[in-house]
């Protein structure tokens, strides 16, 4: 069989977020490997969309701009691609989910959004050819819904870290990531306000304001949304770093931290407890501001626990979310079902 043609779908491809990552290094790696792979994202696409309809009007632009091209495999990425995916005309049709998608609209939106999420869930995903999540939680629940769920974690690839740091606080406890609740930023700005010193916090979101006037109170340094290159040296130079979600898929951060030997503190969510063990490669705490300070100033000052979990957590990374495996994995399954047609 010939090299399958792919079309992977992601609402966003630049910027620090989990799923751009994901697909970036995703689409790199194929087209080293010699597989013809075209991305269909908002950048790619020259969409420039509000906040709140970003997400349904990528899905309809993509469904216009994919409908009736020719691929063999189209493979979408968060239920946002799923319209899109289904109206494409590749032989082969795959979504990853990158989380439990309602819960994060819930968070976000509130209430009703999230509920209304939740129903259109099982109509989103009829259709598909095969569905994977990065997840043990997700693909549980999804299974749930009676579709059979792969699953096939995040990955993160060692080369590409940095040799260098940056320091920008003495402490420097960082968070880099979407400015967002189901993140927990807030809990970050309320740790601040509580004394919590030396916090360093990069990205954009919708909290943005939230941040920008804490970092004029010259409570934390706030370094907007940074290269990825720059965000990951100042991770490497880091004392701690901080990860308060509410909601959490595989956090590409998470897993960056550990590969540079940075010390965690993470919240008890999502795909995070499928990464690290409390005490033993992180320490974990509910999403409250007391215990992020507590677990904070405990690493801070007592670096042999933090040497001791740092030496864990690099073994883990290294073990467990390579991403030689994890394309391996996608490739099994694009020739898997390619082979049945």
């Amino acid at each position: 069989m010939e090299s399958p043609r792919i079309l992977m779908l992601t609402p966003r491809i630049s910027g620090v977020g989990g799923i751009a990552q994901h697909v970036r290094q995703l689409a790199k790696r194929l087209r080293r490997s010699g597989y013809e792979v075209e991305i269909l994202s908002s950048e790619t696409m020259g969409l420039k969309l509000r906040k709140g309809v970003a997400n349904i009007g990528y899905a309809l632009s993509a469904a216009l701009k994919s409908a009736g091209r020719r691929f063999d495999v189209v493979h979408g990425h968060n239920l946002p691609t799923a319209i899109p995916v289904k109206n494409s005309g590749a032989r082969i049709k795959i979504l990853t989910i990158h989380g439990v998608y309602w819960r994060q609209i819930r968070l976000l939106y509130g209430l009703f959004l999230g509920e209304a999420a939740r129903l259109a869930e099982r109509e989103l995903l009829r259709g598909i050819d095969a569905i994977t999540a990065v997840t043990m939680e997700a693909a549980k629940h999804y299974r749930s819904l009676g579709y059979d769920v792969r699953h096939i974690p995040n990955a993160i690839d060692l080369s590409e870290l940095p040799k260098s740091c940056e320091r920008v606080s003495d402490p420097q406890i960082t968070y880099l990531g979407r400015l967002s609740r189901e993140k927990g930023v807030d809990l970050l700005v309320k740790a601040a306000l509580k004394g919590l010193k030396g916090l360093v916090i990069a990205g954009d979101g919708p909290l943005r304001s939230l941040v920008e006037h804490a970092a004029r109170r010259k409570l934390l340094k706030f370094l907007g949304p940074l290269p990825r290159r720059r965000a990951l040296e100042i991770l490497a130079g880091s004392d701690v770093a901080v990860l308060p979600s509410r909601e959490e898929g595989v956090s590409t951060v998470l897993l960056e931290a550990m590969a540079l030997k940075i010390p965690v503190v993470a919240t008890k969510v999502g795909g995070t407890i499928e990464v690290v063990k409390d005490g033993y490669d992180a320490v974990l705490i509910d999403p409250r501001v007391e215990e992020l300070e507590k677990a904070v100033r405990v690493l801070l000052e007592d670096r042999s626990l933090a040497k001791k979990l740092i030496e864990n957590a690099y073994r883990r990374v290294v073990s467990a979310f390579n991403w030689d495996i994890v394309q391996r994995q996608y490739l099994e399954l694009y020739y898997r079902l390619l082979n049945r047609l």
